[in-house]
């Protein structure tokens, strides 16, 4: 229910000079003598002055009482102060910004860093459906991006918004991996890692650029090796490469400028 204000009359109150002295220079003291004329000039106002008069009582110009009347009707507090000030002492202070949650893929773990200090959760790799179900979780919650969460387990962005969103829809049965063949690792050998690195390298260096499935085809005809893309995506993760995309070709342009500078 809306509280109707009650109408002052002022001509029923007994004005003390000597109060008003008194009480004015302590408030000019504490809020400053621009706060207190802004106050003074919106009081006289609400209690129905015309602005001329409002002006003329306190010693300032029709339109700049007309200004004050308008800047705190449509700003409110923040209109009373003084607009030197940096930030505002009558309305609260603004929350501090919240440090953003990132991820780190640290040797055996995934590291989830809350931006607070003391505040991480680590994750062992090798527990892959805790890895999903707690990341996959936190991008449901929006507190990480598809992108941060799609990078750590290898997964393109798209794919890992579609089981983030079956998970939260059809629980966690649905990240367990049903495929039997694909349960263990025997088809990544050394001799098969290396080719995929290589292959990684050749193909960021020559082209900028690669894929999971890039790199599928090209083992398959180079080498003839079958690694699935999903697969392929998984160890680029794994073994954080993904993450020297960029300055890999940066780091080769340095080399080949320096070994000329020395040649």
């Amino acid at each position: 229910m809306k509280q109707e204000s009650r109408f002052i009359d002022c001509r029923n109150l007994t004005f003390s000079s000597n109060l008003a002295r008194d009480r004015m220079q302590r408030a000019q003291q504490s809020l400053g003598g621009n706060v207190v004329q802004r106050i003074l000039c919106f009081s006289l106002y609400l209690l129905g002055v015309n602005r001329k008069a409002i002006g003329q009582s306190l010693g300032i110009p029709a339109e700049t009482a007309k200004s004050i009347i308008k800047a705190v009707t449509k700003n409110g507090l923040s209109a009373l102060e003084d607009r030197r000030h940096r930030f505002s002492t009558f309305l609260p202070p603004s929350p501090p910004p919240t440090a953003p949650i990132t991820l780190q893929a640290a040797e055996g773990h995934i590291v989830v860093d809350f931006g607070v200090a003391g505040r991480q959760l680590e994750i062992p790799r090798k527990n892959f459906l805790q890895v999903r179900t707690v990341l996959l979780s936190m991008l449901n919650s929006g507190l990480l991006s598809k992108r941060q969460v799609a990078d750590v387990i290898g997964l393109t962005p798209a794919y890992t918004a579609t089981l983030a969103h079956r998970l939260e829809n059809e629980g966690l049965s649905t990240l367990i991996d049903k495929r039997q063949g694909q349960k263990s690792d025997y088809r990544i050998t050394p001799e098969v890692k290396a080719e995929l690195i290589q292959q990684f390298t050749v193909d960021v260096i020559a082209r900028g650029k690669t894929t999971g499935e890039a790199i599928s085809a090209e083992l398959q005809e180079r080498c003839h090796i079958t690694v699935p893309a999903r697969t392929v995506r998984h160890h680029l993760a794994q073994m954080g490469l993904r993450k020297i995309k960029q300055s890999l070709p940066q780091l080769v342009a340095g080399v080949k400028k320096t070994s000329k500078t020395f040649s």
